[in-house]
């Protein structure tokens, strides 16, 4: 199942993509906490028609900094908290800044955490069943700029601009946490190809190291890291990030 989000009647609901259509759906987090599908809940609608809001509205923003066993990541797996007010929604154009230096897109895995992942210290999400506290998998374009990262170690400046986190449109429930495409695009040249499970930390690694040191909760967002499927781009470009079946495209203004 494809889950997004959009304004019906005034209301933003949950959807379903099913063909040409989206299908309202009862909240799927509800359901996931249930052990079932979400239900449908309303008229089908021309899939045409809607204009998508990002897919969750996460609490908590996770972001991996650090990808063991490679020569520009020697460190251990690392976390980091970006605001969840950069989100933004698939084919709003973002305004790189001017005044930040080179502008890096980061084609990344975005997990949508499902349940309550229950105490740090003794979390209930683990590395083998991560993928039964998830709900599903879309894609993040991690907008960075690099050049800050000398100033700012923390990711402050280098990734907290307005619009820094293009996100969704879809949230894929049946998507592999271990497998799948990663891929960029510069107007709908590939610029970047790599795989899930070529990402030197593992996502299942990386959800049981954050849910080690931060409860999460449904809607929320983990971004599994770009180590293989970054680029630098411009203003006046269209970037396309693919992770499995979903394509999130952003204009750069």
């Amino acid at each position: 199942m494809r889950i997004g989000r959009a304004v019906l009647d005034g209301t933003v609901r949950h959807v379903r993509l099913d063909g040409d259509v989206v299908r309202p759906v009862e909240d799927p987090y509800v359901a996931l906490g249930e052990g079932r599908r979400p239900h449908d809940d309303g008229e089908a609608v021309p899939a045409a028609d809607l204009r998508l809001l990002p897919p969750t509205v996460p609490t908590v923003l996770v972001g991996i900094a650090q990808n063991r066993g490679t020569s520009d990541h020697p460190s251990p797996v690392q976390a980091w908290l970006k605001s969840p007010r950069t989100v933004v929604a698939h084919g709003e154009p973002v305004r790189l800044r001017r005044d930040a230096g080179r502008a890096v897109m980061e084609a990344e895995v975005a997990v949508v955490i499902g349940r309550d992942t229950g105490s740090p210290e003794n979390p209930d999400l683990t590395e083998g069943n991560a993928h039964e506290l998830v709900l599903g998998v879309t894609a993040v374009n991690d907008i960075s700029y690099p050049d800050r990262s000398t100033l700012d170690p923390r990711n402050f400046e280098s990734k907290g601009g307005d619009g820094s986190t293009p996100l969704g449109p879809w949230i894929d429930t049946a998507a592999s946490l271990d497998t799948g495409l990663l891929a960029l695009e510069l107007d709908g040249t590939r610029v970047c190809g790599t795989t899930v499970e070529a990402m030197p930390v593992p996502v299942r690694e990386s959800l049981a190291y954050v849910a080690r040191w931060v409860r999460l909760g449904p809607g929320d967002v983990v971004m599994a890291g770009a180590p293989l499927s970054n680029h630098e781009a411009r203003p006046g470009r269209v970037v396309t990030v693919i992770v499995g079946a979903t394509r999130l495209e952003t204009p750069l203004r």
